[in-house]
């Protein structure tokens, strides 16, 4: 019985790894950071989860993890031997359909090494805001367990916005395809801003801001010439956060993210 039980244990951790692909971390940060992204706050507006899953489609989103061999403690510089956690419900507050592997496989991730973990799956739950946590342990000279976030050391939240079927948004559709491009200028932003269209065709389009969960913030009619064009935007009365803007002729659109950050 105890053979059965184990070879199914066996099974069942090849088969969730093998049913996603691995995530690969982002080796161009710095040392000093720990966990990127850190997570959403005011005074971060570009951390946490920041792209949006929908109801009955694929989601991915990464997370690197950067290991020390020491970190500064009140009592003092205490060595670092791993950052550990658990193959299964270490990240807690997922919508039913949401999983993780890690990269190393174990989830453990040794001092002076990278890792990363990847959120897979299809999402077959309700639309709304997970405020997602993840459980670490710290392996030194005692193992203490850390959740992220943490309000001491990196404050905020892991916000996964899940919408329902056909509302996600992607980056471009096909007004990208006809050379239309779009920039916000500046972006992050804190009060007034400029979205910058260059475009090859003129008419009217529909313009309109959303937050993640498509909650319209602005929509107005604008009408284009070919060239450079600009959108004046006002942000200043806005949450920090991300905000997805979207310009259609009512056939194609185009879409594409501005980010309102508070001093």
């Amino acid at each position: 019985m105890k053979r059965i039980l184990l070879l199914s244990i066996v099974i069942f951790s090849i088969g969730k790894s093998l049913i996603a692909q691995t995530c690969t971390p982002d080796r161009t940060l710095p040392d000093s950071v720990v966990i990127f992204p850190l997570p959403f706050s005011e005074t971060n507006p570009m951390g946490g989860i920041n792209d949006t899953a929908c109801i009955g489609e694929p989601f991915e989103f990464a997370v690197t993890v950067n290991v020390p061999a020491t970190f500064a403690s009140p009592f003092g510089t205490v060595p670092i031997n791993s950052i550990d956690m658990a193959t299964d419900g270490a990240i807690r507050k997922i919508p039913v359909g949401i999983d993780y592997v890690c990269n190393p496989p174990n989830c453990i991730f040794p001092k002076d090494s990278s890792g990363c973990i990847l959120l897979f799956g299809t999402v077959n739950d309700t639309a709304g805001v997970y405020d997602v946590a993840i459980d670490f342990v710290i392996q030194s000279v005692i193992a203490f367990p850390i959740s992220f976030p943490n309000p001491s050391l990196f404050p905020g939240n892991y916000y996964l916005h899940v919408k329902p079927n056909g509302e996600c948004v992607t980056s471009t559709d096909d007004l990208a395809d006809l050379g239309v491009s779009t920039k916000v200028r500046p972006n992050p932003f804190s009060g007034f801003a400029q979205i910058v269209i260059n475009t090859p065709i003129s008419g009217n389009f529909d313009f309109t801001v959303t937050d993640l969960l498509g909650r319209k913030i602005r929509r107005e009619r604008v009408n284009l010439i070919v060239g450079e064009n600009t959108i004046d935007f006002d942000g200043s009365e806005l949450a920090a956060g991300v905000y997805i803007y979207t310009l259609s002729d009512g056939e194609r659109q185009l879409s594409d993210k501005m980010i309102v950050q508070k001093n």
